[in-house]
């Protein structure tokens, strides 16, 4: 459990109110940026206003069973623009609404939706989440966010989650119960190379032996080791692009 530290008055330390700030500072600027856009977008596109940051508002659906969230808890991170200015914060993905929430604080209540821009990279950890639209082959356009794994010159790896909404069901006799309507997350995965389109792939080294091209080096990496993980396919491409740095 993280705990404050206080001065002899009983206040939160100079460290911690700075922090809060600089936090502060940067929700102020992406609200002036939402109010000076705001208007313009609203005009051309009205549905478009409604996907600025704003506080979500507690969910009171109880009859679905399972979870939207990609993430269960919210993560730590960081919030980067285009600009290079960066923010510390928490996240998480609503897999049914394709929002990123987020939060400035582990503990803190309130949680809220950041602007649907481009501008904005939402990095966890192993992933980002990034707002695009992706040519797939044999699947079109996968718009939306998608998590990130590797993007550069060489190699693109994405992943874009999706839910399964099973409906409510009545009891079939009367000694029978109602089943409730249940959801469940899943995602796709998608690879590509700088010369050719993104390809739906599964988690399997046969599907990455047949756009890898093939080498005596690449021929024992996947003789060794096997891909049953996002985790397995990162380490793949590092070890791809050494052959090719």
């Amino acid at each position: 459990m993280k705990i404050q530290k206080f001065n002899v008055n009983g206040m939160i330390s100079d460290n911690r109110l700075k922090k809060t700030d600089i936090m502060t500072k940067f929700l102020i600027s992406i609200f002036l940026t939402i109010l000076s856009t705001t208007s313009f977008i609203a005009q051309n596109d009205p549905l478009e206003a409604i996907n600025f940051a704003m506080l979500i508002q507690k969910d009171t659906e109880k009859e679905i069973v399972g979870s939207p969230y990609y993430e269960q808890t919210f993560i730590p991170g960081i919030i980067n623009e285009v600009d290079g200015k960066k923010q510390e914060a928490y996240f998480r993905y609503n897999v049914k609404d394709d929002q990123v929430e987020v939060k400035f604080s582990p503990n803190q209540e309130e949680t809220y939706l950041l602007p649907r821009y481009q501008k904005y990279i939402y990095q966890l950890k192993d992933y980002s989440y990034v707002l695009g639209s992706f040519n797939v082959e044999n699947v079109g356009l996968v718009k939306g966010f998608v998590i990130e794994y590797v993007q550069n010159d060489k190699v693109t790896f994405i992943g874009k989650p999706f839910v399964n909404l099973i409906q409510a069901q009545a009891a079939k006799t009367g000694y029978g119960n109602a089943t409730p309507a249940s959801l469940n997350v899943g995602i796709n995965y998608y690879f590509g190379l700088v010369d050719g389109k993104l390809q739906e792939v599964k988690l399997k080294e046969k599907e990455f032996r047949n756009i890898v091209p093939s080498s005596k080096e690449m021929k024992k990496y996947f003789e060794d080791n096997k891909i049953e993980s996002s985790k397995d396919v990162m380490k793949m491409i590092k070890f791809y692009e050494t052959l090719n740095s």
